[in-house]
């Protein structure tokens, strides 16, 4: 049964994803329209994983950024008054919590690319064979010479379209409720660009 449901699920996955490369056009275009369209798939699965991510983690996302704030603070207040020890213990505390956050961020960050690392399987698997040459240069490409700026393309668009879609509206809501500094290192400024004071 588990594997009948599974079979059913990755034939209607090909499907959706080989349809626009079965378009009636030329080749190549039908190429680059199948990828893009299997971008914007990726951008949206990615976004999808980040905002549930986000989500469910957001109080230790707060808690973890307003460790690394506080300890700034501490080490800037004790290295103004003066006291090179207190700084230093300080700035060791503040230093790992610099690190907590850094990678935090770098997990957030990769919880959003999984689902490129499977649209370049699938590619390696319809059109690892197929071979690109670029006017002008002697060597010849694979897909990924169209997937990554595909990809690039198709992220940028849906950075501006996930504003318009309620889930993800509401999911930068809640980004907001955290720390605004924060906030912006994680999901870098809101719409209509930094907010002042």
């Amino acid at each position: 049964m588990a594997e009948d449901l599974l079979i059913w699920f990755l034939s209607w996955v090909h499907r959706v994803l080989a349809a626009p490369y079965l378009l009636p056009l030329p080749p190549v275009w039908a190429w680059l329209l199948g990828t893009f369209c299997l971008s914007l798939w990726c951008a949206f699965l990615g976004e999808l994983t980040l905002a549930v991510v986000f989500r469910v983690n957001r109080r230790h996302i707060r808690k973890v950024g307003q460790e690394m704030m506080d300890r700034q603070r501490q080490s800037i207040n004790a290295l103004q008054a003066g006291d090179k020890e207190a700084y230093n213990k300080i700035n060791k505390l503040a230093n790992e919590a610099f690190g907590k956050a850094f990678f935090l961020q770098i997990a957030m960050g990769m919880a959003s690319l999984w689902p490129v690392f499977f649209a370049a399987a699938w590619l390696q698997a319809h059109f690892g064979q197929v071979r690109f040459r670029l006017p002008l240069l002697p060597w010849d490409f694979n897909f990924l010479l169209g997937l990554a700026p595909l990809y690039i393309l198709a992220r940028l668009l849906f950075s501006r379209l996930k504003r318009r879609l309620p889930f993800f509206r509401q999911t930068l809501a809640l980004a907001r409720s955290v720390d605004p500094e924060e906030r912006s290192r994680l999901l870098g400024p809101p719409p209509g660009g930094p907010q002042a004071g």
